[in-house]
């Protein structure tokens, strides 16, 4: 995994305001560029947004409007420059409007602009939405490749976030992507210095099992930072998770302070909706941010 460009949608909420120190941080850390985009749905009952392969040269694809509709477009551009300018005025950023639906245009701009992060906030807003995940978030983590990292999902958005990652639990295990998770996790501890808990989803009641399971996932860890040529962490662990799956990594990230969770999204393992729905169950649940790869 590379962050070189990193995809920041926004409908300019409280949330997305919160996080936006979060994504300056995480690109000033890999130096990497923002693009800030606003999917502006004008007229949903007509425009459902670009195919994922319609071209990426939108003056192929041009779109008229009403003189309303143009200055309703006319105005969203003024405030995502705005927006833009407030939260990314020391950094390299672009901004990027389109016209569609949310989750389709941030498919298609992901592709165009070869987007290796994107991070957007969940929108569980409300004793109620806070048992839900954001529709476009859900699409997104559903139909998008790309890793996509997703804030607190708290009924009140933080009015800001915490800079930077001291401690991260990485989940291993509960799916048939290891290698990738390890991956992502050994680049995050290089940047950042973090320490790190490696959480083993299979469980078992069996102490010796155990213990070879714990020593096998720290093996395999330190394997994938040497074949990176990257640094172990200063403080790595191993634990098996002995309990639910979703109360389990809570009550994990909780109990090591962890400021980031790393989850596979589950692509490779054949029931990718059953994936999903634990992965949604975790950044629901979880006290920090999730980076889902």
């Amino acid at each position: 995994m590379h962050v070189r460009k990193i995809l920041f949608p926004t409908a300019f909420s409280e949330a997305a305001a919160a996080m936006a120190s979060s994504v300056r941080e995480m690109a000033q850390r890999f130096n990497a560029a923002v693009t800030v985009l606003n999917a502006c749905n004008l007229a949903p009952e007509y425009i459902s947004g670009p195919a994922p392969d319609a071209p990426c040269d939108s003056q192929e694809r041009p779109t008229f409007f009403s003189p309303a509709l143009q200055e309703m477009r006319n105005q969203q551009q003024l405030r995502l420059e705005g927006f833009a300018d407030t939260h990314f005025a020391d950094i390299g950023h672009t901004e990027r409007i389109e016209i569609g639906e949310p989750a389709a245009v941030i498919e298609w701009v992901a592709k165009c602009e070869g987007i290796d992060l994107i991070m957007m906030p969940t929108r569980g807003l409300g004793q109620f939405r806070r048992l839900l995940l954001g529709s476009v978030t859900s699409k997104v983590l559903h139909d998008i490749t790309c890793p996509v990292w997703t804030n607190v999902h708290k009924s009140e958005p933080a009015s800001a976030l915490p800079l930077g990652y001291q401690s991260i639990l990485c989940i291993v295990g509960m799916n048939g992507e290891q290698d990738i998770v390890l991956d992502v996790a050994s680049l995050f501890v290089q940047v950042y210095g973090a320490r790190i808990c490696l959480l083993h989803t299979q469980s078992t009641f069996d102490e010796l099992v155990t213990e070879s399971t714990s020593q096998s996932v720290k093996q395999a860890f330190e394997r994938v930072c040497a074949a990176r040529c990257r640094q172990i962490a200063p403080e790595v662990c191993a634990r098996i998770l002995k309990t639910d799956l979703s109360e389990g990594i809570r009550q994990t990230a909780l109990e090591q302070g962890a400021d980031l969770t790393i989850v596979g999204r589950g692509r490779k393992g054949g029931s990718f909706s059953r994936e999903l729905s634990q992965l949604y169950t975790i950044i629901r649940e979880s006290p920090c941010p999730v980076l889902s790869v």
